[in-house]
């Protein structure tokens, strides 16, 4: 195969994101849940569950929209091929539009779930 020193067009988006310190999604790291589309209570726990190949210690944020990370929801989650945890959402969020980013320690691995809505808390009646 020749080589002609021409960057391909579909590579500059990638090499932009990692110019600017952007995670860059890595088929290594997928989040399998929350789904898309669920709906979930702020103050109640959702259930995520990932497939890591990166080798690497997890940090797990909550984040919305065009805000990005709104919330840290763990640090340091093992490096295990396959994990699963429960995680309390903040009551200071509602909307829709929220995911669930897992990203590698060192920045350079992220993943994200399907976009899920925050319902407000429930209070108990007295």
């Amino acid at each position: 195969m020749r080589r002609t020193g021409i960057l391909s067009l579909a590579a500059v988006p990638l090499l932009l994101l990692a110019s600017a310190g952007a995670a860059v999604p890595d088929a290594a790291l997928t989040v399998t849940a929350p789904a898309a589309g669920s709906v979930h209570q702020a103050g109640g726990s959702v259930f995520v569950t990932w497939r890591n190949a990166t080798g690497q210690e997890l940090d797990m944020w909550l984040v919305h929209g065009d805000e990005g990370r709104v919330a840290q929801l763990a640090a340091k989650l093992g490096a295990a091929p396959e994990g699963e945890t429960a995680t309390v959402l903040p009551t200071i969020v509602n909307g829709e539009g929220y995911a669930i980013e897992m990203a590698g320690r060192d920045g350079a691995a992220s993943a994200f779930s399907g976009e899920f809505t925050v319902t407000p808390q429930v209070r108990a009646a007295r």
